[in-house]
């Protein structure tokens, strides 16, 4: 438990530290009437009012806390960028490895989807599973045609990209699971020095279409 603490009570003081991520908030899903008034990837200031019509729901995240608005209704960006993240589960930054079998960090691939997925460090790049009951292996394929054979053991939910393998940005990576057919496609974008915060990142993957992780960053902020 302590060490759960110290590890998000670190992230959170690095995250509320920067006097710029308290200043904004940034609107990372948009639907409804109002939808072309606030796109996914529009910063607003904790100054602005989010006025939304009938049938618009609006997801906004702040520096330590995501929030749905919906409408009709008049709503004040400074509530969300001072929502407390106290008692939040945090998936942003590193977490214990007993916690991230349940979630992946939203820079881990989730070996089960495919689509674009944003990498941050390709030199430590792992590959997650949500099952992590029983052994398996996946074997990945290069646009070049070369393979690598991955594994997990028993019991383990990630498992590091196979080094002899080098990640290349813009490169579009196989993920074939042996004997049943399944496989997946990843459209890798690599990211240079992504940012520390919550709205850093969210706007980072935003622009880079990494869907995936974006709902899962949101996931991990919104208050329970």
């Amino acid at each position: 438990m302590r060490g759960k603490a110290m590890l998000w009570g670190a992230a959170l003081a690095f995250a509320v530290g920067s006097t710029a991520a308290l200043a904004n908030v940034v609107v990372v899903k948009s639907l409804g009437p109002s939808s072309k008034a606030y796109p996914p990837g529009k910063t607003l200031p904790p100054s602005a009012k989010i006025t939304l019509q009938g049938g618009d729901v609006v997801t906004v995240l702040g520096p330590s806390a995501a929030q749905t608005l919906r409408g009709p209704g008049s709503f004040d960006a400074g509530q969300v960028s001072l929502a407390s993240a106290a008692g939040q589960r945090g998936r942003f930054g590193a977490l214990r490895a007993a916690e991230v079998a349940h979630d992946p960090s939203i820079w881990d691939i989730d070996v089960t989807q495919g689509g674009r997925v944003c990498v941050n460090a390709a030199s430590k790049l792992n590959l997650w599973r949500p099952d992590s009951e029983a052994d398996t292996k996946v074997t990945i394929r290069s646009p070049d045609g070369k393979s690598q054979e991955l594994s997990w053991a028993a019991g383990k939910a990630l498992a590091a990209w196979p080094s002899a393998m080098p990640v290349k940005s813009g490169a579009t990576y196989q993920v074939e699971w042996p004997g049943t057919g399944d496989s997946s496609s990843l459209d890798v974008v690599l990211i240079q020095s992504p940012p520390a915060d919550l709205v850093g990142a969210a706007k980072v993957l935003i622009a880079n279409g990494c869907e995936k992780q974006l709902d899962l960053l949101v996931k991990s902020a919104s208050a329970k």
